[in-house]
């Protein structure tokens, strides 16, 4: 079965509510980009981290990227890192929702497909199929959304770094099932861990990619820059100190509702980028500069994390943009 597609950017982003944000215990055995909160920082963490999430919202909607907000169902379970939605499930051009086989318990429990399905129908948006992945590839699988995978689709190419969120067996056969040309590699970073998820060292604009290319095993590297010069475009080095300290790798581009490119970063990555690295990514798009500080540091992602794109076809959205061509 084949679900390619060429649309490489969305207007559209579904994000969720950081009701239960925290420092997952379970999680930290291998994202060694979170940090453990002290007391003090304790005291205020809910207020904080719900002030970032409100402004990231009104960044992205001043920039003309619809956002759609999912709220928590009514499990009792604690979800701390349910701001990071993409990582369970993915859309389609096509109506396809993808959903996730994911490593822990309390990211496991953050699937709420019901929920998913009547938000986006009240926007005006059509699943016309579900793919349960968790179901479907090999028992015990997993593959963790696009925190594992990065999608070009116009070549109808993913990368993927393997790791504990991202095993080889499951996303070879994600890659053969939907068609895809696959590129894996591992990484490893100062302290000899692989990096959990690998959109944290990368990320893949539609004529573009951000690298890390310092902790990728050398034999690929030749590879990778090989595929990236053929299939994407250009590509941008940047340092295992600006993926680590700045989340720069961690950004995504998009489009506002006139088309027209948006790259969301987070201000720790902007800072971090050097000028003429500023300048590249002006010149592919608005800048969506997000301050989220706290969700960075306890929760140990960035805005790329906080964005599952909506790629569901819009009836509505369609029939104008008929009319206007």
């Amino acid at each position: 079965m084949s679900h390619l597609e060429n649309r490489h950017l969305s207007n559209s982003v579904i994000m969720v509510q950081p009701i239960d944000f925290g420092y997952n215990e379970q999680t930290s055995k291998d994202n060694e980009f979170q940090h453990r909160p002290s007391i003090n920082e304790l005291k205020n963490i809910n207020h904080r981290v719900n002030a970032e999430f409100e402004e990231t919202i009104q960044t992205l909607q001043a920039l003309g990227i619809e956002t759609l907000i999912l709220g928590k169902d009514h499990t009792d379970a604690l979800l701390p890192d349910a701001i990071f939605p993409n990582n369970w499930f993915s859309t389609t051009t096509a109506g396809d929702l993808h959903i996730f086989p994911m490593k822990t318990k309390n990211r496991q429990d953050e699937v709420q497909t019901n929920e998913l399905s009547e938000l986006v129908n009240k926007a005006g948006y059509h699943i016309n199929q579900v793919i349960d992945l968790r179901k479907e590839l090999k028992s015990g699988s997993i593959l963790e959304g696009t925190g594992s995978i990065i999608f070009h689709r116009p070549s109808n190419t993913i990368f993927a770094a393997i790791s504990e969120r991202c095993q080889q067996s499951a996303i070879e056969e994600y890659a053969s099932r939907f068609g895809y040309q696959l590129v894996i590699f591992t990484t490893t970073s100062n302290t000899g861990s692989a990096i959990y998820h690998t959109n944290v060292l990368m990320s893949c604009g539609e004529d573009f990619v951000l690298i890390t290319n310092s902790i990728v095993e050398e034999e690929k590297r030749n590879t990778i820059r090989s595929v990236i010069e053929e299939n994407v475009g250009t590509m941008i080095i940047i340092t295992e100190e600006q993926m680590t300290n700045h989340f720069c790798g961690n950004i995504l581009q998009l489009l506002d509702q006139n088309q027209q490119s948006v790259i969301a970063l987070s201000h720790s990555a902007y800072i971090g980028f050097t000028t003429s690295q500023k300048k590249f990514l002006e010149s592919k798009g608005s800048l969506a500069v997000c301050k989220i500080p706290t969700i960075e540091h306890i929760g140990g992602g960035s805005i790329r994390c906080m964005l599952a794109e909506n790629f569901l076809p819009n009836s509505a959205k369609i029939k104008k943009r008929n009319q206007l061509n």
